[in-house]
């Protein structure tokens, strides 16, 4: 997270020292994907295992540490205007995970929690053109579907529930246009009900005009 954080600190101010006078993006359709990187924030511990296993003193603050994983998202979009573009998106944040810390007496004995959520969403975003570069801030609704599970020492599965949901989304990000070509960094916020996840994705999108 602190490389990311550099980047993209780095990249803003790239983007703040760009003439205005390079020509902007053009208005249509685009079709694009992009990598993530997730660190996820999980509710309290008795929402997300068995209520009969005892929590660990040091997850009494309501939060595991969770472990990164990995994810990809595709998108499709369509600019109206220099300011403003609309956007569908489909992200699958799977195999993030957390240790539980739990000692058994008898094996095998869970000790990590796993997700699996994809998501489908919809958002607006408001976009401040820079020549060749946009900044943006991206607002929307995201549906969910989310199956947890905590895993035993040998591997297999001990519990599981499979939840879905409606929540608001946030992000902000910046882009570089070359021809058709669009290469994006972003950041999002991203909530599943009393969970949520902060993602880091770079990306490619292709335009349509």
């Amino acid at each position: 997270m602190k490389l990311s954080y550099i980047l993209w600190v780095a990249l803003l101010a790239a983007l703040m020292a760009t003439p205005h006078a390079t020509q902007a993006a053009k208005h249509g359709w685009y079709l694009g994907a992009a990598y993530s990187s997730v660190s996820a924030d999980y509710a309290q511990t008795d929402n997300v295992q068995p209520a009969f296993i005892e929590t660990p003193s040091r997850y009494t603050d309501g939060e595991l540490d969770t472990i990164g994983s990995q994810g990809f998202k595709l998108a499709a979009g369509f600019r109206a205007l220099d300011w403003l573009a609309f956007e569908a998106d489909y992200l699958d944040l799977s195999g993030d995970s957390a240790p539980l810390g739990l000692v058994c007496v008898t094996q095998p004995c869970p000790d990590q929690i796993r997700a699996e959520t994809t998501s489908a969403s919809l958002s607006a975003l408001a976009l401040w053109p820079l020549g060749k570069f946009d900044v943006f801030a991206r607002v929307g609704l995201s549906h969910w579907d989310s199956t947890l599970e905590t895993i035993n020492t040998d591997g297999s599965r001990f519990w599981h529930q499979d939840l879905d949901g409606t929540d608001e989304k946030f992000g902000a990000g910046a882009q570089f246009h070359f021809h058709k070509v669009t290469a994006r960094l972003e950041y999002e916020r991203l909530r599943f009900s009393d969970d949520a996840a902060d993602t880091w994705s770079l990306g490619i999108a292709y335009s349509f005009r």
